[in-house]
Formats: C-alpha cells, sequence, structure tokens
C-alpha cells in the first residue's frame, strides 16, 4: 500500500520544513536526521516483514513513529515502535509463504562473502 514509501517523504519533508528558517549547518544536520531516521526502515523490514502468497516482501508488522524536535523547530530525532501483528509467522509459514526475512539471513549469515 506503499506506507513505507509514504513515511520515507514525510520524514524529508518535515527535515526539510523544520530547517527553512536555520543556518546551513542547522539545515544539514536536520537533514542529516531525516536521512538517519529513514534507513532504519531496511533493518526493520527484515524483522516485521515475510513473504506471502500474494507479496513477496509484506510487512507483518506496525510501526509508530514519535517524531522529535528542539525547542526551535529542527529535528532532532524520533523514536520507532515496532509492533509484530502476526506473532505466529515467527515459528510457521502456510504452503507457499515464508516466515519472517531476517529467519533466512540469520541461516545465512556464515555465506556474507557470496551476497
Amino acid at each position: 500500500a506503499g506506507k513505507t514509501e509514504a513515511s520515507k517523504i514525510v520524514m524529508k519533508y518535515l527535515a526539510a520544513i523544520s530547517c527553512k528558517q536555520g543556518s546551513q549547518d542547522q539545515k544539514e544536520a536536520a537533514l542529516a536526521v531525516g536521512t538517519k531516521i529513514n534507513i532504519t526502515s531496511p533493518p526493520l523490514e527484515a524483522f516485521g516483514n515475510a513473504k506471502t502468497v500474494r507479496n513477496d516482501n509484506s510487512s507483518r508488522f506496525g510501526k509508530w513513529m514519535k517524531v522529535q524536535f528542539d525547542d526551535l523547530g529542527f529535528l532532532v530525532g524520533a523514536h520507532i515502535t515496532k509492533y509484530l501483528l502476526e506473532k505466529s509467522r515467527i515459528v510457521t509459514a502456510q504452503q507457499g509463504e515464508r516466515i519472517y526475512h531476517s529467519f533466512y539471513i540469520l541461516c545465512r549469515a556464515n555465506e556474507r562473502s557470496t551476497w
């Protein structure tokens, strides 16, 4: 449904709008924070996405993000809380589906030089 992409766009917007009036250093710092927040998505998705019959990368988790601003309104960070929606998927999967991607990443950890 595009939730992750929409979240990235909103984060870029908040980073840009929060530093409209600041110095160049403040603008760069706020944009860097927005970028750091956005790059947290792939690791989180590995622990919350799974292959389903309809989608190879289906989100099986919810994410609540509290965006943090300083007293001047600059983006300074975020606190992300993740909620697994399908705990049963940790140990079982239906035919044609897979459990969370992180399981397969861990199983192939000793082959990391090949990928």
